[in-house]
């Protein structure tokens, strides 16, 4: 196809009509399309297009498009989005994972691809493009006892040939390899062949790590660890300090009533722990537990996730229950509950008022049988106040509020919370780290942790999967973690402008601006993009440009 998306614009740009290419997009965003369609929003707006260019590219949805604008008829201009196809990258980036060299050949023995250990072995600078070299160019070898050769011609698999060559170009010392090639074959047609090597080097690393890999799942086999997951329980919560005890405590004690439970606290702080463990204290625990993150779905779906769709109630809806029919007789978490519009919140409103609600075009009403826990990731007054969050909402899902630290005011218990993720982790890993150098705590209890326990828990998988040793050291965490300490604003200080212009210094001034901004929202990217006043993608993209990973 040539789009995936097709859309007719009027003389003002804004869009009329849309049409699918790719069957995905259509079932991820038909509704939203269609609500832009229906009340004429501008594409420039939407996607942010670069102004007075025909065709180009941008960010949406974390993802890239590839745009066109055509002239249509009676003064409407087509634009044509097409994804960008990211396979051919990542196929080539993951191969380059791979220990033992592999070259890939079409059918003429002309290059494809080398991944870089390959490129290893024969020397070959990572620098120096090979795509559409001929094999006997690059090496200096008889053809007659090719591995690749032998295979396009044969038509057959070459199995562990061993053999000396030298480039061509490169080295001219003689390289000694085990090889297999495979030939590759499309609807029985001949298309190329796929070469594997391994020199003597790469064969000792590999029975070091076979080893290794042998003895974990022998433990592994001999005492399975126990990983069915069916839920969080208050026993999930990790940590003794004061106030995480008290929130625990509260929570048990209301866990057997029907009263709306408002969590509060910061992203990672374990509101989804805490409520799915009251629901499994509560008398409603044989029901369904069904939670939705109402800052993560659009506007123009909630709605219908959360009362359901009737047949025909709008373009290509159907008689589907949504959450407040499916969870009946157990709970609904309604998670960031103050992300939620305000027109929103007054639906849920009425439906608690009057313990009935309709699906989206339907005209019978449903019973409502769910106990509602919610959550907020900042302060609910403050959104009251702001006027994000509805005061009577609020009274109304407040019959109990507990607040969750974050955890950088219960650090007392850190290394607890590291040892249970090291402890629960550690099968997953054939060398599983059991240690902990003592300056990754000291760095560990610098930091502000902002994503909380959820940040520390990545921080310990990052570290478990870089690791080589059985301690972990602070060369194993992630960067941002050691560069974590704030810029200082330059101010009015001297400026060595043989060193910095002013696209740089502008550069690093809004990295920092962004960092602290998305510290100060606990590192969700909708609020982020809110406080900062930009779209979401638009902060997205930035946060790749300055390498800002949370």
């Amino acid at each position: 196809m040539l789009y995936d998306i097709l859309l007719a614009l009027d003389g003002e740009r804004r869009i009329q009509e849309v049409s699918w290419g790719s069957e995905g997009l259509r079932e991820l965003y038909s509704g939203l399309f269609e609500e832009w369609a229906a009340s004429g929003r501008r594409a420039d707006d939407v996607f942010e297009l670069p102004e007075r260019t025909e065709e180009g590219d941008f960010l949406w949805e974390e993802n890239r498009f590839f745009f066109r604008l055509l002239p249509g008829p009676e003064g409407r201009t087509w634009l044509l989005l097409k994804q960008e196809d990211l396979r051919p990258y990542l196929l080539a980036r993951s191969l380059d994972q791979i220990t033992d060299g592999v070259q890939i050949y079409d059918r003429n023995a002309c290059v494809v691809y080398f991944n870089r250990a390959s490129r290893g072995i024969s020397h070959i600078p990572n620098g120096v493009s090979l795509e559409g070299r001929h094999l006997l160019d690059l090496y200096n070898l008889d053809e007659e006892v090719s591995t690749t050769m032998t295979a396009l011609q044969t038509q057959a698999p070459v199995i562990d040939r061993v053999d000396s060559f030298r480039l061509n170009d490169f080295t001219t010392v003689p390289i000694a390899s085990a090889n297999t090639s495979y030939p590759i074959f499309r609807d029985g047609e001949l298309m190329g062949a796929v070469v594997f090597e391994q020199t003597a080097e790469i064969v000792e690393k590999n029975l070091k790590k076979m080893e290794a890999t042998r003895q974990a799942l022998g433990s592994f086999r001999n005492k399975p660890p126990k990983i069915s997951f069916s839920g969080y329980t208050f026993d999930n919560v990790i940590g003794s300090c004061r106030k995480l005890r008290d929130a625990v405590d509260l929570a048990r004690r209301v866990a057997v009533q029907d009263t709306p439970v408002l969590l509060v606290g910061e992203t990672g702080t374990g509101k989804e722990i805490f409520a799915q463990s009251i629901h499994r204290s509560s008398r409603r625990r044989g029901g369904k537990f069904l939670a939705i993150n109402c800052a993560a779905v659009p506007e123009t779906l909630i709605e219908s996730l959360l009362f359901g769709t009737r047949r025909g109630s709008f373009t290509g809806s159907e008689d589907r229950a949504g959450y407040l029919e499916e969870a009946s007789g157990g709970t609904l978490f309604l998670d960031e509950l103050n992300s939620m519009s305000l027109a929103m919140q007054s639906k849920i409103l009425r439906v608690i008022q009057e313990n009935t609600f309709r699906r989206v075009g339907g005209g019978r009403d449903l019973r409502l049988d769910v106990r509602i826990i919610s959550s907020c990731n900042e302060d609910p007054f403050k959104g009251i106040l702001e006027n994000t969050f509805r005061r009577d909402l609020f009274y109304r899902l407040s019959t109990v509020m507990i607040e969750l630290p974050p955890l950088r005011e219960h650090l007392e218990d850190l290394e607890e919370l590291v040892r249970y993720r090291l402890e629960a982790t550690a099968y997953q890993f054939v060398r599983g780290a059991a240690e902990v150098d003592p300056e990754v705590y000291a760095l560990m209890r610098d930091y502000h942790w902002p994503g909380n326990v959820r940040e520390l828990f990545h921080v310990m998988d990052y570290a478990q999967n870089v690791t080589d040793s059985r301690v972990i050291r602070t060369q194993h965490l992630p960067p941002y973690l050691l560069k974590h300490r704030a810029v200082p604003a330059r101010g009015l200080e001297p400026i060595d402008f043989a060193r910095d212009n002013l696209q740089s210094l502008m550069d690093d001034y809004e990295r920092q601006i962004i960092a602290q901004a998305l510290e100060h929202c606990g590192c969700n990217i909708s609020q982020t993009a809110r406080t900062l006043g930009i779209l979401r993608q638009s902060l997205q993209y930035r946060i790749r440009k300055y390498g800002l990973i949370f």
